[in-house]
C-alpha cells in the first residue's frame, strides 16, 4: 500500500513508534506525506523522543531538557501537596530522576524544541565560550575553576525557571480575589541545590549523607558554580544600569523607574531563567522588550517609594521575620548583596510584610524570609551551611534537607 492510501490518523501515529528525535527527522525527510505527519507529534511523544536523544542533541544532558520543562513542571507541582511531594521525591534522586518526572508530566511541542535549539546556538553557546575563557578550564587558572561552564549556565537558568513562582511573589499584584498557588517552598529550593547540583562540601557541611552516585564525574559542582558566580558576567549591574546604557530603547521603562526600583529590577531580571541569559547577548533586550516593560510596571506598584518613617512595621510571627535578607551570604559576590540603602531595605521589608498579611500560608514555610530569593545566597548556604536565620531554625533546616520527602511534611 502506498503512503497516500493511509489515513491521516495512521500517518500521524508513526512518531509514537520511533526511538528518538533523529528518527523523526529522518522519517520526515523521505516524503511530503511523512513530513506533514511528523511536523507536530503529540507533546508527550516529543518529550519521550527528546529524552532518548538528549545525550547527543540536547547537551548538557539532562540539564538542558530539565531547563526546557522546569517552568511547566513547577506550575504542575504547585497545584497540590501530592504533586509537591512527587517533585521533592524526584529532586532527592538527582537530575536524572528530575528529568524522568518532567518527561512524565510535561509535554513539549516541536515549536518548543525549535526555541530550545535557538537558545542553545544563539544564547548558550556564546555565553559558554565567554565563561569558559574567563573562569573555566580554558582560563588557565592554577586552582579553582568552573569545571563545566555550560552546565553552570543552564543550572542558573533552571533555578529561575523551576522557582519562578518564588521570584514572581516579589512583584506580581497581590489580589485576594484571585489567589495564586503558593510557590515551591524554601526547603525545595535548597534541596534542588543539594541533590541536583551535588557537591562533596555541601553534603559534608550540611551533615547530609553523601550521595556520591549523583556526582556524574564532578564532586565539586556547587564550588565550581560559586567560582562562576564571582565572574563579572554575573554582576547584577549587567541586568540593570549596564543594560540601560547598552540597550536604551527596550530598557526605557527601567530608566523611568526611580533608582531603588531599578536596583530591584536588576535583581528580578537576574533570576528570570532563560530570559536572564538572553538579556546578556546582543539583541536579547530587543526580543524581551515586552517582558521588560511588564516587569518595570509591576515594580512601580509592588515597591512604592515610601519613606522609612511611613513603612509598615516588619514584625511578624515568623521566627525569621527579623532576618536581614540582604546579609545572609557573607561571601556573596553579588552587587545586590552589597546594597545597604535604607530605602531599599524598607521597601523590600514592606513588601514581605504585606505578603505575609495577604498570604498567611507563607508562615507555614518556616524558612521563608523574602519574596526576592537570591541564587548566590542560596548557593552559599547549601555549599557552606552558613545561614543567619537563627541556630535552631538552621539546625532544623539541615535535618529537613537530609530527610526523605514525606507527603504530610512537603513544603514544611
Amino acid at each position: 500500500m502506498l503512503l497516500d492510501g493511509l489515513t491521516p490518523e495512521i500517518l500521524m501515529s508513526f512518531p509514537s513508534y520511533l526511538d528518538s528525535i533523529e528518527d523523526v527527522l529522518a522519517l520526515s525527510s523521505t516524503s511530503r506525506a511523512l513530513y506533514n505527519a511528523c511536523a507536530n507529534p503529540p507533546p508527550k511523544v516529543v518529550s519521550r523522543l527528546i529524552a532518548d536523544s538528549g545525550r547527543i542533541f540536547f547537551r548538557p544532558h539532562p540539564h538542558l531538557l530539565i531547563a526546557a520543562t522546569a517552568r511547566e513542571l513547577a506550575t504542575w507541582a504547585v497545584q497540590s501537596s501530592d504533586r509537591r511531594y512527587r517533585l521533592e521525591e524526584a529532586l532527592s534522586g538527582g537530575v536524572d530522576k528530575l528529568l524522568e518526572l518532567a518527561i512524565d508530566v510535561v509535554g513539549l511541542a516541536m515549536a518548543d524544541i525549535r526555541r530550545l535549539w535557538r537558545f542553545k546556538f544563539e544564547v548558550l553557546n556564546p555565553l559558554d565560550r565567554k565563561l569558559d575563557l574567563a573562569a573555566g578550564p580554558s582560563s588557565g587558572k592554577a586552582w579553582t575553576v568552573c569545571n563545566d561552564p555550560e552546565t553552570t549556565l543552564v543550572s542558573f537558568a533552571i533555578y529561575g525557571e523551576l522557582f519562578h513562582h518564588d521570584h514572581e511573589l516579589g512583584y506580581l499584584p497581590i489580589d485576594a480575589t484571585r489567589p495564586r498557588p503558593l510557590p515551591l517552598s524554601s526547603l525545595t529550593r535548597y534541596q534542588w541545590f543539594v541533590y541536583c547540583v551535588p557537591d562533596y562540601n555541601s553534603f559534608n557541611h550540611l551533615g547530609v549523607r553523601e550521595q556520591s552516585h549523583l556526582y556524574g564525574g564532578d564532586q565539586f559542582q556547587q564550588l565550581s558554580m560559586q567560582t562562576a558566580m564571582r565572574d563579572p558576567m554575573f554582576d547584577v549591574d549587567n541586568w540593570g544600569s549596564k543594560l540601560v546604557e547598552s540597550a536604551p530603547g527596550p530598557m526605557a521603562p527601567v530608566a523611568a523607574l526611580d533608582y531603588h526600583q531599578q536596583l530591584v529590577f536588576s535583581q528580578c531580571a537576574k533570576h528570570w531563567g532563560f530570559r536572564s541569559l538572553e538579556l546578556l547577548v546582543p539583541g536579547g533586550p530587543e526580543r524581551l522588550a515586552d517582558d521588560i516593560r511588564r516587569l518595570a510596571a509591576h515594580l512601580v506598584d509592588a515597591l512604592p517609594p515610601d519613606r522609612p518613617e511611613d513603612a509598615v512595621d516588619s514584625d511578624s510571627d515568623s521566627d525569621s521575620s527579623d532576618f536581614d535578607w540582604n546579609s545572609q551570604a557573607s561571601d556573596s559576590s553579588s552587587d545586590w548583596e552589597s546594597v545597604r540603602n535604607t530605602d531599599i531595605s524598607y521597601r523590600v521589608t514592606d513588601r514581605n510584610t504585606r505578603l505575609r498579611k495577604a498570604i498567611p500560608e507563607l508562615v507555614q514555610d518556616r524558612w521563608w524570609y523574602t519574596a526576592f530569593p537570591d541564587f548566590t545566597e542560596d548557593l552559599h548556604f547549601t555549599l557552606w551551611a552558613e545561614w543567619n536565620g537563627g541556630k535552631k531554625l538552621e539546625r532544623e533546616l539541615k535535618e529537613a534537607i537530609g530527610r526523605p520527602a514525606e507527603r504530610t511534611l512537603v513544603g514544611r
